[in-house]
């Protein structure tokens, strides 16, 4: 299992990872200003913690006001309870500033091109739309924060695999056994939203299975993470591929990863503009090419350019 140092940080370097923090809170701010209107992930959980909070079933709750099921286990509303007393519009906030500050923090830690993942694309759409990437992605890093893992177990497992340590899984089965005890039914419940889920996995996509050649590299924990996030469910958005940015193995290559995700974002909407007539089967179709050649493939080959064993 893997650990992290617990040598303090700098008070500079506290101070700059607050200012992303800001930075990505003000990201976040400004998304749901801008037209057209929309809603996030986290307004599911929102609604599903303060109907937890008070003593009411989460799940049919969320089916009840909202366009589609809740789609996260327990834990994940759990971890949301303490922002289920502000305003959606401010609880999204916090949430994006949180988890620029412990991405910034642990980009600062793993120092490789992780922090340049903050420039990225991929971390933008990541804050905007109020995603858990950026805080399971700095689980990799941290041990406590792998507790997480479990909040969004398709990609958290991909992450857990590859990062496993005591720290995370003590935390996740914390996590888990509070959701039991407030909630005992809520596994039956979930599943049966995730019937009605699309997600699918990247290598059951056009040219996806090009991406196993990252088992060239398998004694790497960065091709293991790769390898999972390519074969668990997920929606394929730009803000699921920021775990990409802990395999760079210098900020040069980080750079490049990061120019690439732009390269993806444009390029989709210049052959996409207007994506409100398709069914979420028909963005996710037209918008994979993209992921495919820009950030995917791009990943495997910085994987394959590190020696055969790690050092």
């Amino acid at each position: 299992m893997t650990s992290s140092a617990a040598e303090p940080y700098p008070a500079r370097l506290l101070l700059l990872a607050a200012l992303a923090g800001a930075a990505a809170g003000g990201v976040c701010w400004l998304a749901y200003r801008l037209p057209p209107p929309s809603t996030s992930d986290l307004d599911q959980l929102i609604i599903a913690a303060r109907a937890l909070l008070t003593g009411r079933d989460p799940y049919s709750t969320v089916a009840r006001n909202q366009h589609y099921p809740l789609f996260y286990p327990l834990p994940a509303a759990i971890v949301l309870a303490p922002l289920a007393f502000l305003p959606i519009e401010l609880a999204r906030v916090v949430w994006a500033a949180i988890s620029g500050f412990v991405f910034a923090l642990a980009g600062a830690r793993y120092r490789r091109g992780l922090a340049v993942g903050m420039l990225s694309a991929s971390f933008f759409h990541a804050v905007a739309l109020n995603q858990w990437s950026p805080l399971l992605t700095a689980g990799a890093v941290f041990p406590l924060a792998g507790a997480l893992f479990v909040a969004k177990p398709s990609v958290g497992a991909a992450l857990a695999a590859a990062y496993p340590t005591r720290w995370g899984i003590v935390g996740s089965a914390v996590l888990l056994l509070i959701s039991l005890i407030a909630f005992p039914g809520w596994p039956m419940e979930w599943l049966q939203a995730l019937r009605s889920s699309i997600a699918s996995a990247p290598v059951l996509q056009p040219g996806g299975v090009i991406l196993l050649l990252a088992a060239l590299r398998w004694r790497y924990p960065e091709a293991r993470m790769l390898i999972g996030l390519v074969c668990v469910p997920q929606t394929i958005g730009l803000y699921e591929t920021l775990p990409l940015f802990l395999i760079p193995s210098t900020r040069r290559e980080g750079y490049l990863l990061a120019g690439l995700s732009y390269v993806a974002a444009f390029g989709q909407f210049a052959v996409f503009p207007r994506t409100a007539g398709m069914s979420l089967e028909e963005n996710l179709a037209a918008r994979w090419p993209f992921m495919l050649v820009f950030l995917y493939l791009p990943a495997v080959a910085l994987l394959l350019r590190k020696p055969r064993s790690p050092q």
